[in-house]
């Protein structure tokens, strides 16, 4: 009898202890798929998304990330302070930390309802991806969403046409263009400052050198000479003839512009396949490209 309970008591340990371990193991293996769904891409700041849209795109863009291994989110803003929309998105992914491997691939979709204005800020090699004539499709699509307040379909929609270019790969022919006209900011205070300061250096020692050379007394000893030289002066005129001598003219036939492209079918002043790409705060290269709306 002892022996009987013994078994049972046994055989319960055994099969306790591998529910456990069959529990653990399930559980490890859900942790990552927990995480990647966990971390929030949605970042409705100008409330712009009710609760069921909101967790449709947090959905979507889980999706896109699991499937593509790049980072993909939403960001709406009722105002991007002093910055322009550009450095606002910028700025915002890199400080939120998003980003894939160890080039921090992907992009961020911003609506800004300060300016009115729809942006897409890339990085890594969703930048090859998304070229500069990609994002102006993307924002095609987008753009009538938003003019007419429908801003959960403006995010779906480009979210959507994102991932349809992804599908597609890198562009035939796709290259990266680094813009130049990256300038630190000043502030207007500053520029008047620097410019008094260069007016003020430039002005000191032109005054001193024109009371040098004034020369006042020296100027009333010469007007003497000067009237005696004009009074023995006078103008004469003699009379010139022009002779015309020969005429030639040069005719050459300039050929019609049929609109014919160039080489690869691409016309002249072509940029498809180009990715503009800009200096971030952070030092990191960007592309990107918005519509008002």
């Amino acid at each position: 009898m002892r022996t009987a309970v013994r078994k049972n008591s046994f055989a319960k340990v055994l099969r306790l202890g591998f529910l456990t371990v069959l529990l653990s193991v399930l559980l490890c293996m859900a942790m990552p798929w927990a995480v990647i769904a966990g971390e929030q891409r949605v970042f409705d700041n100008a409330k712009l998304f009710d609760a069921s849209e909101k967790e449709e795109l947090e959905q979507k863009l889980s999706s896109f990330r699991e499937e593509w291994q790049m980072d993909l989110g939403v960001l709406t803003t009722e105002s991007t302070g002093r910055k322009t929309v550009e450095s606002f998105a910028d700025d915002f992914y890199d400080q939120q930390g998003m980003g894939e491997g160890s080039s921090h691939s992907g992009a961020l979709i911003v609506i800004d309802m300060g300016s009115r204005e729809l942006y897409i800020s890339t990085l890594g090699d969703m930048a090859d991806y998304l070229t500069d004539e990609r994002i102006e499709a993307v924002l095609d699509s987008a753009y009538g969403y938003a003019s007419e307040a429908d801003y959960a379909g403006c995010a779906a929609v480009a979210v959507d046409r994102i991932a349809s270019y992804m599908d597609d790969g890198v562009p035939a022919g796709q290259y990266d263009y680094i813009r130049k006209d990256y300038r630190p900011s000043l502030e207007w205070y500053e520029i008047l400052f620097a410019a008094a300061i260069a007016a003020a250096a430039a002005v000191m020692p032109c005054i001193g050198v024109i009371n040098q050379y004034k020369m006042k007394k020296e100027r009333r000893q010469s007007l003497n000479y000067h009237f005696s030289y004009r009074g023995s002066s006078d103008f004469k005129y003699d009379v010139v003839n022009d002779m015309f001598i020969n005429k030639m003219v040069t005719q050459r036939r300039i050929p019609r512009n049929t609109g014919g492209s160039g080489p690869g079918g691409r016309g002249p002043g072509s940029f498809a396949g180009r990715t503009t790409l800009h200096r971030s705060s952070s030092g990191r290269m960007h592309g990107g490209g918005g519509r008002k709306f």
